[in-house]
This record gives C-alpha cells, structure tokens and sequence, in this order.
C-alpha cells in the first residue's frame, strides 16, 4: 500500500513540474499554453471584476501569475531556484500593474484581459531567456504582441470618453 501512493506522490511531483522531467514539445507544448493562459484569463477577469481595492485583488493575481509561468518555466533548463525568483518578478511586476489598474474605470473584461497580457508577454520573455534562445528577433516580437494588445486594450476601453 505504502509503496503504491508513493509512486502516486512521484507522478504528482512530475506533473506539478516539482521533480525534473523531459521538456514537451510539439503539441503538448502548444496545448499546455493555451490551457495555463485560458485558465489564467478567466481567473484573472474573476479576480479583477470585483474591482476591489488593489491591496486585497493583487496578492491573488500576483500569486496566480507567478504560479502559472512558474509551471511554464518546466519546460526549461532552469534549476529551481531560478525559477521561483523568476517567477516571483512576474508576479510582483503584475501585482503592481494590478494596483495601477485598479484605478481605471473600466469593464473587468477590458482589466483583466489587459493584466493577462502582461502576463503573456512577461512569461514568455521570461521563458525565452530560461531557454537560451532570447534574442533581438524574440524581443522584438514581444514587444509588437505588448504595443498592439495595449493598443487594442486602450482602442476597446476609450479612456479619453467621459
């Protein structure tokens, strides 16, 4: 009996990316994405939509991003602590866009999609580096993905309208 939730605790560790595993590729690399970052989404724009006060909604936004490129950052050859300390930066650089947004009327779909878009591009910097493969062309791109979607952002929520 021991020995059977033993092995059930290992596969948890791997699955939660605790213990080192083979990176994924192809398709399941794709279809984790998309999964964390839906997931992501919807619980953002949950959070953010009781437009509480920043001191009570950052600390879950922050924790969630922080959590979610932490799992993205399985993928790389990061040892562990790089990756906590990484993904701690993202999810405090969010937890203080999220104070900033929290003073914007607008709808929370508008806020938390512009908060998920944050997290996008910063994991994926981030991920980037912690691959090696981050360079002018990736930075680039990047910052296109953060220039259109702000822009997008701000076109759909008309903050200059009373």
């Amino acid at each position: 009996m021991g020995l059977r939730w033993s092995g059930l605790a290992e596969q948890m560790l791997v699955w939660l990316s605790v213990t080192p595993r083979p990176p994924r590729t192809g398709l399941a690399y794709v279809g984790v994405r998309v999964a964390v970052y839906a997931v992501a989404l919807l619980l953002i724009v949950l959070i953010y939509s009781t437009k509480d006060r920043a001191l009570v909604i950052a600390p879950p936004i922050a924790l969630l991003c922080a959590a979610a490129t932490w799992y993205l950052l399985g993928d790389t050859p990061l040892p562990m602590a790089r990756r906590v300390v990484l993904s701690a930066g993202v999810g405090l650089i969010l937890a203080e866009l999220t104070w900033a947004i929290g003073y914007w009327s607008t709808l929370p779909l508008v806020g938390g999609a512009a908060l998920w878009l944050g997290l996008y591009v910063l994991s994926g910097l981030v991920e980037a580096e912690g691959n090696s493969t981050l360079d002018r062309r990736i930075a680039l791109e990047y910052a296109a993905v953060a220039t259109i979607g702000t822009l997008l952002v701000l076109v759909v929520s008309r903050p200059w309208s009373p």
